[in-house]
């Protein structure tokens, strides 16, 4: 019985903040005199998520460049170290 009033509780919470978000969105909206909602597929939705996408991109291609790094000043460390490693292409 108590897990199903701490449960409502938290929807009763979750709802109110939801509800206490879609005010200050419109809130915001009025504010900046913005008249219309994008749409799915309307050119400032798409806009907006191809920008999304490509930040997305750029900090994985980041990401991947760091590890790439990471390995390269890795590698004569072990080449030095005795451990028995040897690549052939390195030489």
């Amino acid at each position: 019985m108590v897990a199903i009033n701490q449960a409502r509780i938290q929807v009763e919470l979750a709802f109110a903040n939801l509800q206490n978000t879609e005010a200050l969105a419109a809130h915001l909206q009025g504010h900046l005199g913005l008249e219309s909602h994008w749409e799915i597929g309307s050119q400032e939705y798409n806009l907006f998520k191809e920008e999304a996408t490509l930040g997305k991109y750029r900090e994985a291609l980041g990401e991947l460049e760091r590890l790439v790094i990471m390995r390269l000043f890795e590698l004569p460390k072990l080449l030095m170290s005795g451990t028995g490693i040897f690549l052939s292409s390195c030489h």
